[in-house]
């Protein structure tokens, strides 16, 4: 921990005299990037290429970091996991969790805390509810929506108090992230960090929430000057959501904050790594890209097949339709997804068959959508979307999103 105490009296220094320093990185970034998304991988210039290298960059000070304070625990958690029956990941991947466990505590913890139980079990009863309500949906979802609006959310932000012990904290804040219904595969992780912590004596379970708590934080003042240019627009837009009197079911997923942006940004970087193997062993390929992709959505004559949503090619300018012809000539079908909810059925057929999915979705979806890929043993690769734009989660009337094609065509090829 010597090192991880180095870098946080650094950044205390650098927080006193550094209030101006985050400014001027403010400052500029404000400067290239643009002001129309929530976040923007182009930064200001006509591709995303520096967003790769740079995320890269990151990934690897990220994993190092974790290695040098966390890596005796991730060892020994790779271990318990495989003992669980679960498929070997990679060390990396390891190191993406205890981040994760780190995001959830620095993040929500204070919020999991302040909230009544009486309200998280409700929470939790509508969650599961809804997913077989059928007509009753709409209702279940308002409700949500209103505990989103006046019990969540004006407690994000809130100091954990951290009295109580290790397995006492993680199941408050596990039951919590369940009973929002937005971080699914997230808590389903940090239930084996949960166990796993469970065999140590309380004081070590302690430590090792305070050590990830610790290194989240730190990877959170790093990643907002190395990638905070990608996402200078996410602190207006949650402040704007925040003051809004609209109730939204969706409100802690446009609320979260740009750590978690910038989370994403490394996990895909870091599953792509370790999935490359797998996938580049596969001989039959899909490619998945959302519907907000398309030109004209009201006027978009896609093919619907049960599930499936193809490109019929109505329109030459839909980048659907350009992705769908270039892909074509090298004999991968593309398969459009309404939205995230719908990712899990489109996924279901091809769970352990050999087949390797690649799949581009916005950044906020990246890292559960990497958790179930691996969860349903697909061999993956994942490109984010350039910007958001769809009309369920940013905007009213939507805009045609992007993707960096000549990766996405890069990495379908291998």
């Amino acid at each position: 921990m010597k090192r991880l105490r180095e870098r946080n009296s650094s950044q205390r220094r650098r927080q006193r005299a550094g209030a101006n320093g985050r400014q001027r990185a403010t400052a500029a970034a404000e400067a290239i990037c643009s002001a129309q998304h929530v976040y923007d991988l182009r930064a200001g210039k006509s591709s995303s290429d520096v967003f790769y290298a740079t995320a890269s960059r990151v990934a690897d000070e990220a994993v190092a970091e974790i290695e040098t304070n966390a890596g005796v625990l991730l060892d020994g958690y790779q271990r318990y996991v495989q003992s669980l029956a679960e498929a070997p990941r990679s060390w990396d991947e390891y190191a993406i969790e205890f981040l994760t466990l780190g995001m959830a505590l620095h993040c929500y913890e204070g919020v999991a805390e302040n909230t009544p139980g009486w309200v998280v079990r409700l929470a939790r009863w509508l969650t599961r509810a809804r997913s077989r309500a059928g007509i009753a949906k709409p209702l279940l979802d308002w409700i949500r929506a209103g505990i989103a609006k006046y019990a969540f959310a004006p407690a994000l932000g809130s100091a954990a108090q951290k009295s109580a012990s290790a397995a006492v904290r993680l199941a408050r804040l596990v039951e919590w992230l369940e009973a929002t219904g937005e971080f699914k595969q997230e808590s389903r992780r940090l239930r084996n960090w949960t166990s796993f912590l469970a065999q140590f004596e309380p004081e070590t379970a302690t430590h090792w929430l305070h050590v990830a708590d610790e290194i989240f934080e730190e990877f959170e003042w790093d990643a907002a000057e190395t990638l905070g240019c990608y996402t200078q627009n996410v602190s207006p837009f949650v402040k704007r959501e925040q003051l809004s009197p609209r109730w939204r079911e969706d409100l802690l997923f446009r609320s979260k904050p740009a750590a978690e942006y910038h989370l994403s940004m490394v996990a895909a970087e870091v599953m792509n790594r370790g999935l490359r193997e797998d996938f580049e062993r596969t001989q039959k390929r899909v490619l998945l890209v959302p519907t907000c992709m398309r030109a004209k959505r009201d006027a978009c004559r896609a093919r619907v097949n049960g599930v499936d949503i193809t490109c019929t090619g109505c329109d030459p300018e839909c980048t659907v339709h350009r992705i769908t012809k270039r892909m074509g000539a090298k004999g991968i079908p593309v398969y459009m997804v309404a939205h995230a909810s719908g990712f899990s059925r489109v996924l279901k057929r091809w769970e352990q068959t050999g087949t390797g999915v690649v799949a581009s979705a916005c950044m906020l979806n990246i890292l559960p959508g990497g958790y179930e890929m691996r969860e349903r043993q697909i061999a993956s690769q994942c490109v984010p979307l350039e910007f958001p734009g769809c009309r369920k989660h940013w905007d009213e009337k939507g805009f045609q999103t992007s993707v960096n094609e000549e990766r996405l065509v890069q990495i379908v090829s291998r």
